[in-house]
């Protein structure tokens, strides 16, 4: 038998189902399965990853007070679907959804699901003392960037301004140009299903966390 803790091929025929039969009553009806399959091991898997990364440079954690809630707001959407086709949830430094400061985000759907660690969709004031730090500390941050390619890993580029920020113009030939010209600062890895189920997802996703620690110190340093 699964143990309550392991997501296996019943939490992804949930969410496929759901996405097929997105209604109160459906849900309702297998609300115990949504419960066992997937809710249960997300918790467990967020109080893992919350035990693991105890000892790192700047500890984040997370449970079932930090997972997102699969109802979805409908009040002002055309799309009137009651339910989220995913799950979700955050490892953060206070342990909470309203934390301001570098995250760990989990997302777990039909097809597997992603990680991301970072800073997330700051805002221009928010983004300004990093920009200016990337500038100031530049050996500091080419360090980092530096650890992130020996780590096999870089910079999410998906979020990012066509031409410098105002203010900073004149830093366009700069070494670090592309970087500040980002608006979220995050390390995304994808989590195909056979992860889920094979149980590597606490490895994959503490390795990413622990590879975006030294961005996440650089950042939260001067925000």
């Amino acid at each position: 038998m699964t143990p309550d803790h392991a997501f296996d091929a019943h939490s992804f025929d949930f969410l496929e189902t759901l996405a097929a039969h997105n209604d109160r009553d459906w849900f309702t009806a297998n609300k115990a399965v949504f419960a066992t399959r997937l809710e249960r091991p997300f918790i467990h898997l967020l109080e893992t990853l919350s035990n693991r990364l105890a000892d790192a440079p700047r500890p984040v954690s997370g449970g079932k007070a930090t997972v997102f809630r699969m109802n979805r707001d409908v009040r002002f959407s055309e799309d009137k679907r009651p339910y989220k086709t995913n799950l979700s949830g955050l490892l953060t430094a206070s342990g909470t959804k309203k934390e301001a400061g570098g995250i760990v985000y989990l997302q777990l759907d039909a097809t597997g699901g992603f990680a991301a660690a970072g800073y997330y969709g700051l805002s221009p004031a928010e983004l300004g003392p990093i920009r200016d730090a990337m500038i100031a500390r530049a050996g500091d941050f080419a360090a980092i960037k530096a650890g992130l390619t020996q780590a096999g890993r870089d910079l999410d580029r998906g979020d990012s301004l066509t031409a410098m920020p105002k203010g900073f113009t004149d830093h366009a030939g700069h070494p670090h140009a592309a970087e500040i010209r980002l608006k979220s600062l995050i390390l995304r890895e994808d989590l195909g299903r056979d992860l889920w189920l094979s149980g590597e997802i606490p490895d994959r996703v503490e390795r990413l966390a622990r590879d975006a620690m030294p961005l996440l110190s650089f950042a939260g340093a001067v925000r």
